[in-house]
């Protein structure tokens, strides 16, 4: 990108994911180079080798039944990971028009005030969600690895040192594999956690990046939505001609045109993510809660306010999606009825009719569906948390019974 298009309100906007998305080779305004197909790949494929760590430790015939269980939360978060990974990097041409416009957008307002603050505001929401989950997913992974550095330091200094690379060492892993941390010598130790941080630095950037990313977009395009609602207000406040009347209209139909294809390349580039996320935040909490339960039973109360931090990590990522496609589905119904509420009776009849047609268009509202089987707004929030209260009432009885 040309120096001349990236100024201070487009790095507020975007730098943060600029920065993280150029890194793994995802950056849909970078040039698809060689390198930069490997950097993908290789984040891909980091993502993929986690699941042999956690499949080995899923089916060791010595693990209880609240360890498989953990086991089962972590492949499903690293699928969801993979989920994200492959969704933005298979949807570089799409996602590039929605950037550049975005970025033609803040070019176009030096001057206009009023759509400036507007945009400021909606930038400023995702902002403040992108370095909320910046700096609360870094927090979190910064403080398990210490853990886990801690306990294994204590072993070092508090066991003999004849017994450290013996086999019977049980060494504790960032990515939980116990077949495979009591058959490995120190150093052989040291090798697989440092492949083992950067796996889990990759998958947790991934998680909150992608997430991140899209609600961004959503935001950017909400804002235009209502930029153009207002225009739609107050075009036919001003007498005028005809002539000046149908060329003010023509523009702001185009605009609305354009602003389907940047809504439609948000839902073909996201449906199936969105599909698939929501699906695993419905089932991931389900087995949360029904792990809370189990820990309750154990009186351990650490690992309840650990699972309970895992609950409100979830619900903000399914919170995402909801709360970005119920606004922009509001916003865009709001363009209907701001057609119906303008001073359409001052305006010559050809163009009446025109606003007729225009009201028709406007009045299919933009829903984001996951893989097209349902909306995703609101509703879709409640849904998955009768589902989840559901599903661990159910699993509740089944422990219970037992």
């Amino acid at each position: 990108m040309s120096a001349e298009r990236w100024n201070d309100d487009i790095a507020y906007v975007f730098s943060i994911h600029r920065i993280f998305l150029r890194i793994f080779g995802m950056w849909p305004l970078q040039t698809q180079t060689l390198f930069t197909r490997i950097r993908w790949g290789f984040c891909l494929i980091a993502q993929i080798m986690i699941i042999p760590y956690v499949m080995l430790d899923l089916t060791s015939s010595n693990q209880n039944a609240d360890i498989n269980l953990e086991a089962i939360l972590f492949i499903a978060g690293v699928m969801l990971a993979i989920m994200k990974h492959l969704c933005i990097g298979l949807s570089q041409k799409k996602l590039n028009i929605n950037i550049n416009g975005a970025i033609d957008d803040w070019l176009s307002v030096k001057d206009d005030k009023e759509t400036r603050k507007i945009m400021k505001e909606y930038a400023y929401k995702a902002r403040v969600l992108t370095l909320m989950l910046l700096y609360s997913i870094a927090g979190c992974v910064s403080a398990y690895v210490l853990v886990v550095l801690f306990k294994n330091l204590k072993q070092i200094f508090f066991t003999d040192s004849n017994l450290l690379d013996a086999n019977t060492t049980n060494w504790i892993l960032l990515i939980s594999c116990d077949p495979l941390s009591k058959s490995i010598t120190g150093s052989q130790y040291v090798i697989i956690l440092a492949i083992q941080l950067v796996q889990m630095v990759i998958g947790a950037s991934l998680l909150f990046v992608e997430s991140s990313f899209f609600f961004n977009i959503t935001m950017h395009l909400a804002g235009q939505l209502k930029v153009l609602k207002n225009t739609f207000q107050t075009f036919a406040n001003k007498p005028n001609t005809e002539t000046n009347y149908r060329k003010k209209f023509i523009g702001l139909i185009n605009r609305h045109s354009k602003l389907i294809e940047f809504y439609q390349n948000l839902e073909d580039s996201f449906n199936l993510c969105t599909l698939i996320n929501l699906m695993m935040v419905t089932i991931i909490l389900a087995f949360i809660g029904l792990r809370i339960i189990w820990c309750l039973m154990e009186n351990d109360y650490i690992e309840v306010a650990k699972n309970a931090l895992d609950v409100i990590f979830y619900l903000i990522e399914s919170m995402i999606f909801t709360y970005g496609g119920d606004l922009l589905q509001r916003e865009s119904e709001g363009i209907f009825y701001m057609l119906y509420a303008t001073s359409w009776f001052t305006l010559p009849l050809t163009l009446m009719k025109d606003i007729h047609f225009a009201m028709m268009k406007s009045s299919i509202p933009f829903r984001f569906t996951g893989g097209k089987f349902f909306y995703v707004n609101h509703e879709t929030m409640k849904n998955i948390l009768k589902t989840t209260y559901f599903y661990i009432s159910v699993l509740r009885i089944a422990l219970l019974t037992k």
